[in-house]
This record gives C-alpha cells, sequence and structure tokens, in this order.
C-alpha cells in the first residue's frame, strides 16, 4: 500500500505542474484543438519509447486492445473537456475542482460494479465534493460553459479511471512497475496515433509543436506513476489520493501569482487564497479518511 500511495502523491505534484505548463500554452496564444493534437503525438512518441524499453516483456491481445480503446475514448474526451477549460479558468482553481470525480466513479463502481460504500467512504466524497464547490466560488465567476466543460471532465476522467485499472490489471505481468510502463504505453501510443488524423485540420507549427513538450513530458510523468498507483490500490483511493494535487495547486499559484505571472494565475485577496486552501485541506481528509478506512 505504502508504495501505492507514494505514487498516487507523485502523481499529484506532477499533474499541478501539467496543469500550469498547459495554461502557460493558451497564455501564448495556443489553441485548444493545437494542444490536444500536439501533445498526444509528442506523448505518443514517447510511449512507442516506453514500449520499446519493455520490449521483452511486450504482449497485446483482445481484451487489452478493447480496455485500451475504452482508455483512449474516454481520456481524449476528458482532455478536450479540460483544455477547454483551462483557457479561462486558473489552474489551482480547475485542479482542485476535477476532485469531484469522485463522486462519479463511486457512483459507477456502485451501479455497474456492485461495490460497496460505508459511511466514512461517503464523509470522504462530500468533503471532496463540497470542496469542489468552495473552489468554485473562490475567484472570479466561472460562465456556465466552462463549467459544463468541468462537470463533463470530471465524468469521463472518472470512466477513464476505471478503463485504466482495467487494462492494468488484464497486463499479465507480475512485476507493477512494468505495468504501469505497459499501461502508460499502450493508452498514449493508442492516443499519439488517433491524433495523426488531426494534423489535417491544422496549419503546423513547430513552434507551437515546441511550446506543447514541457506539458507533454510532465503529463506522461504523472501517467506512469498513476498507472502503477491505480494498479496497487484501485481507483477510488487513488483518485482519493490525486485529490491532494489541489493542496499542491494552490501554493503552486500563489507562488506563480505572487512572482507577477498574472496571466497563469490572477492576483487574489489573501482571503481568497486561504478558502482555497481550505478546499485542498478538506481534501486531504477525505485522503486521511480513506487510508484509515480502505475499500
Amino acid at each position: 500500500m505504502i508504495a501505492g500511495i507514494l505514487c498516487g502523491l507523485l502523481t499529484a505534484i506532477f499533474q499541478p505542474i501539467a496543469y500550469l505548463l498547459s495554461r502557460l500554452f493558451f497564455v501564448r496564444g495556443g489553441r485548444a484543438l493545437e494542444l490536444t493534437i500536439y501533445s498526444q503525438l509528442i506523448m505518443g512518441i514517447l510511449s512507442v519509447v516506453l514500449l520499446a524499453c519493455c520490449w521483452p516483456m511486450l504482449t497485446f491481445n483482445r481484451e487489452l486492445a478493447a480496455y485500451t480503446a475504452w482508455s483512449v475514448g474516454t481520456i481524449l474526451i476528458a482532455q478536450v473537456c479540460y483544455f477547454a477549460a483551462i483557457r479561462v479558468v486558473e489552474a489551482s482553481r480547475l485542479s482542485s475542482m476535477l476532485g469531484v470525480k469522485i463522486l462519479f466513479l463511486v457512483l459507477m463502481n456502485m451501479l455497474f460494479f456492485g461495490q460497496q460504500i460505508g459511511p466514512w467512504h461517503w464523509l470522504a466524497v462530500g468533503l471532496c465534493a463540497i470542496a469542489g464547490l468552495i473552489m468554485n466560488h473562490s475567484g472570479l465567476r466561472i460562465d456556465l460553459k466552462a463549467l459544463a466543460a468541468i462537470v463533463c471532465c470530471c465524468f469521463f476522467l472518472a470512466a477513464s479511471d476505471i478503463a485504466d485499472y482495467r487494462l492494468v490489471v488484464a497486463i499479465p505481468v507480475e512485476n507493477p512497475v512494468y505495468k504501469g510502463i505497459l499501461a502508460t504505453g499502450f493508452c498514449y501510443g493508442g492516443l499519439g496515433l488517433i491524433s495523426l488524423p488531426g494534423l489535417l485540420f491544422l496549419r503546423f507549427d513547430w513552434q507551437k509543436a515546441k511550446s506543447a513538450i514541457p506539458y507533454s513530458c510532465a503529463w506522461i510523468a504523472a501517467m506512469v506513476v498513476f498507472y502503477l498507483s491505480i494498479g496497487l490500490l484501485g481507483t477510488v483511493f487513488t483518485s482519493i489520493i490525486q485529490s491532494a494535487r489541489g493542496l499542491i495547486s494552490v501554493l503552486l499559484g500563489a507562488l506563480v501569482a505572487w512572482l507577477g505571472f498574472v496571466q497563469m494565475e490572477s492576483k487574489a485577496r489573501t482571503a481568497i487564497w486561504l478558502t482555497r486552501l481550505l478546499a485542498a485541506l478538506m481534501i486531504m481528509a477525505a485522503v486521511a479518511i480513506f487510508a484509515c478506512n480502505p475499500l
């Protein structure tokens, strides 16, 4: 369990960094479609490298193909929704609000897989939901279009978590490190492949493609440790640990705003940053509840 928690915490560190880097891409004039296609192609190339490193253990069958397709489809939709939201919402707020996906994740596990959730688990879920609402009111008002994109993103992130778990479990390798690397390679290699036709809808820009590299590297690193964590702990517990990224995002956001990068993180009153910190700590409390009461 300790290894899984550590991997989950590493995911919570890498993801906020990736969120900030994606925000930087848009600040420099990039569009959501450009970052989606460029980043998926870059991560696809990195995935080929990862798969090549695991060549002796590489295996692929119909079951893995089905779970990979499920992961690829849900992640692609979630990322499009995320990129639509990050253009107008600060990374520190959006990162924490994505913790609301735990609501969808728990409901999906209950409805489709019969998983039993106890009172303490519901308390943890409630804390995450309330924290997300607090984050929504801790700055400039989020318009309905961006809010719909966030809700849609949370739904498909939850669906992708379930698919990711089944993909990791289906990989016929004992070593969890190789499982995580192979799962990342299958999923993001597939995303890179299906993103190739997207180049037909873009006027290729080398400068923007290079600007997508920092985000792509940070995200693929986050995904390797994420798949390790989800294979060791399961979907719900991993998602709760991931919610700790809210605290890291708030601290990073405050630092970025203090340094004067107001286009990436708008300056806010101390009370607003304290409100965001409160929301992040509520999510940390949810982590503690799940740690003490594992499913």
